[in-house]
């Protein structure tokens, strides 16, 4: 957003000035994403979600009850709502894309959202649901200069399009043409890879955690490497929230992303 030219209307003032909550200074951000408990109806524990506060983090990912519960814990983060789902992991997985859009880009904003967040799967045999989504959500947003993070994973989670660099850029891509603002996506191997992610991308590209890892100097070092090879930071859930002290480790990506390239 840095190279964009001075606003030419109040909804462009807006955009960027939501972008600010969410992004720092130098481009960069540390998300945590705090959603899972949409629809896993278990995950981020009040401890853990106060810990999480506690760290300070640039942005949170949040459920509209996590952001109508706790507005004054996380009022110093961004907030990017969750505006998609319906389902569960109760049962057994769904074949075919089940999810619908749940709340407006009008009723995000009443809860202060400064982003709304949404999945897509292109290369999905029925990718046109979660694109043309993304593309209606994108044209609502555009006219209120609220941001989009679309969450892109090319051939959705059973991988029925492999997660090359070369398949998770274009999947990235695919979601800024149709309207994204930012994109949170899998580094598709060693940090390094995720450099043909990001210049494949024209908008800021962010790289998702997946399933929690024990070792948390991992951690870091994913986040480290992500920003050194040309990402915007990291969006980060169960690694965080899972931790035995979130806060400290929020600290320590917070420093990982906006240290990076210092010196």
């Amino acid at each position: 957003m840095n190279s964009m030219s001075a606003p030419l209307s109040a909804v462009s003032a807006g955009k960027r000035r939501r972008f600010r909550h969410i992004f720092g200074a130098d481009g960069r951000a540390v998300f945590v994403a705090m959603d899972h408990p949409a629809y896993m109806g278990m995950g981020v524990a009040p401890s853990a979600a106060a810990s999480i506060a506690e760290g300070g983090p640039d942005a949170v990912l949040a459920t509209w009850q996590l952001a109508r519960a706790r507005p004054e814990a996380f009022a110093g983060a961004g907030l990017v709502l969750r505006v998609d789902g319906g389902i569960s992991d109760l049962g057994d997985p769904p074949s075919a894309d089940t999810t619908s859009l749940l709340y407006s880009a009008e009723q995000a904003m009443v809860l202060g959202a400064d982003a709304v967040v949404l999945m897509v799967f292109p290369g999905t045999p029925d990718e046109e649901h979660s694109l043309q989504r993304l593309a209606h959500l994108a044209a609502e947003c555009e006219l209120l200069g609220l941001p989009v993070m679309a969450e892109s994973i090319p051939g959705g989670w059973p991988r029925t399009v492999p997660w090359t660099a070369e398949n998770v850029g274009r999947g990235a891509r695919l979601a800024v043409e149709l309207g994204a603002d930012i994109v949170k996506t899998m580094c598709p191997g060693p940090p390094e890879e995720f450099a043909a992610v990001a210049e494949a991308c024209p908008a800021p590209v962010v790289a998702l955690g997946g399933p929690k890892v024990d070792d948390e100097d991992q951690v870091v070092a994913l986040a480290r490497g992500v920003v050194e090879a040309g990402g915007a930071g990291v969006a980060f859930g169960r690694n965080v929230w899972g931790s035995d002290d979130p806060a400290a480790l929020v600290g320590r990506l917070l420093e990982a992303v906006h240290g990076a390239g210092e010196g």
